[in-house]
């Protein structure tokens, strides 16, 4: 179950943080507006995260295991910090479930919520890109990451608040999917083609993505198409002609990110030692 946890809690995880970084945002524009559902939602993507987290290790004891090293390990900073953004991401959820009215109490947990958030998508970034695998060294996975967790969790709440955002604020969303993807397309075509050029590690990972052509050309034809989808719907005036297209560029572009991150655990090639 390992790769595929991994695959869950990464993926799962990122998206609730782009919620919340952009619930945040949206409430700075819109603060009549709550957002009810996007909150829901990031607590519930969080939790089946850190749950897929826990079945990762095995035993979830081991987790608390792993924080024993927050000083020296990005391991025990990424459960750390994932672990605290999701008891944010689900106290938030709570107190919009029981209509607490205090404005400040909201404010400080959205703001906690996308400061810890961005933290533990860079420590994941940065436990992966200080392994021994060729394939996840250098800046690749840092867009990788953080371009997932603004493209995923942008297209995800515009299409939960779509009726309570206005035309403006659905076009600059529509942009940021595109502009994620796109900066993600040119850090991850030219490290993947000089890929092969490295050691016998990075080669066997090239000849792995090689195999893989198929999965990485739809990967992009799924993503890049489904952000460009996107701004249609965006620069629409009426909600109901939009609101099909947006569920349709949402369903390509989150399942070509599921399956680039499938292909970021499959071509993982070991030169020594891996995860620490």
């Amino acid at each position: 179950m390992g790769e595929s946890a991994l695959l869950v809690f990464s993926f799962f995880m990122q998206a609730s943080i782009g919620i919340m970084l952009f619930m945040t945002l949206g409430k700075i524009l819109h603060a009549d507006q709550e957002f009810k559902k996007a909150a829901y939602l990031a607590a519930g993507l969080s939790i089946i995260g850190v749950i897929a987290s826990l079945a990762h290790l095995g035993k979830p004891l081991a987790a608390l295991n792993s924080l024993l090293n927050v000083g020296s390990s990005w391991l025990s900073r990424e459960v750390l910090f994932s672990g605290v953004f999701m008891g944010i991401a689900v106290l938030y959820a709570l107190v919009q479930y029981l209509k607490v009215e205090n404005q400040g109490i909201k404010a400080a947990l959205r703001w906690a919520g996308s400061g810890i958030g961005l933290i533990a998508v860079f420590s994941m970034a940065k436990l992966y890109s200080t392994a021994s695998v060729p394939v996840w060294q250098g800046a690749n996975t840092f867009a990788d990451f953080y371009g997932t967790t603004l493209a995923v969790g942008a297209l995800l709440f515009l299409a939960l608040s779509f009726k309570e955002l206005q035309g403006k604020d659905k076009k600059i969303l529509g942009l940021i999917v595109l502009a994620a993807v796109v900066i993600q397309a040119a850090v991850a075509v030219p490290y993947g083609i000089n890929l092969g050029l490295g050691g016998s590690a990075a080669h066997a990972s090239a000849e792995i993505l090689n195999g893989l052509s198929a999965a990485v050309g739809l990967k992009w034809l799924l993503v890049l198409g489904g952000a460009g989808i996107l701004l249609w719907p965006t620069l629409q005036q009426e909600a109901k002609s939009a609101t099909g297209m947006i569920y349709l560029a949402g369903i390509a572009l989150v399942c070509g990110q599921f399956i680039g991150r499938y292909i970021f655990y499959a071509a993982m090639v070991v030169t020594n030692i891996g995860l620490i």
